[in-house]
């Protein structure tokens, strides 16, 4: 694949500087004391780790609205002091927990996606890249954070959840448009398709999961693919 290729899906799946993240100043800190064999630095990293893993577990399986500080604290097995000094608040939490899951997913598509290039097999490429979502959305726990408990926290966290949105609808209309790029399609065209389609699968996961996850992990691929190929099939079609 092409430096250029390879541009353009780095700046899909990680943009620079979007208005709609959350984001924590970075600051230069001294190392500080070593305590245990670990700088301060890995300490504090240590810490929002237990945070991030001990919000998985109870907004995936509780759910946010249900969760309290005093529990999440318990379950990372450290003081609220340190809670309120890396995340402020349980929305704070929930976000970079939301975050941590979608970036992961993030890039596993990118590592389907990567060989990308034009003539390509698309059919290839997206069923790897349903693979890796599907595959990612079989801990219940990050299916409930990332399909069900951002919604309606806070105007914020709905920015912040759409931005992800938007980023997977350009990561697809970036793949479609590598592998097919005769097609005439206006960016409104892309953004609206792409749209759509992230909208679809996300209906999908919230079904399977809202329904005890029944249906295997091959069914909710094959679906996928039947919107993917039905999609690539029309505008094929219009080219002629």
């Amino acid at each position: 694949m092409s430096s250029n290729i390879e541009t353009r899906y780095f700046r899909t799946i990680f943009p620079m500087g979007n208005a709609t993240r959350a984001t924590t100043p970075k600051t230069v800190t001294a190392p500080g004391r070593v305590y245990a064999g670990q700088s301060q630095q890995q300490r504090k990293q240590q810490r929002r780790q237990q945070f991030l893993q001990a919000g998985l577990e109870v907004f995936g399986t509780e759910g946010f609205r249900n969760a309290t500080v005093r529990g999440l604290c318990r379950q990372a097995q450290l003081t609220d002091r340190y809670f309120y000094s890396e995340f402020g608040n349980l929305e704070g939490l929930l976000q970079a927990v939301y975050g941590q899951c979608m970036d992961d997913i993030k890039q596993q598509l990118f590592n389907a996606f990567s060989q990308a290039q034009p003539g390509g097999q698309i059919e290839t490429l997206a069923q790897q890249g349903l693979a890796a979502f599907f595959a990612a959305m079989q801990d219940a726990r990050v299916a409930r954070v990332c399909m069900l408990e951002l919604e309606g926290v806070s105007t914020a966290t709905d920015r912040f959840y759409h931005g992800y949105m938007q980023d997977f609808a350009n990561m697809v209309m970036t793949l479609a448009r590598t592998v097919h790029p005769h097609w005439q399609l206006s960016d409104e065209e892309s953004a609206l398709l792409g749209t759509g389609f992230i909208g679809a699968m996300r209906q999908v996961t919230t079904y399977w999961l809202q329904s005890g996850c029944r249906a295997s992990q091959q069914t909710l691929v094959s679906t996928g693919m039947r919107m993917i190929m039905g999609l690539v099939r029309q505008l094929e079609a219009e080219q002629k």
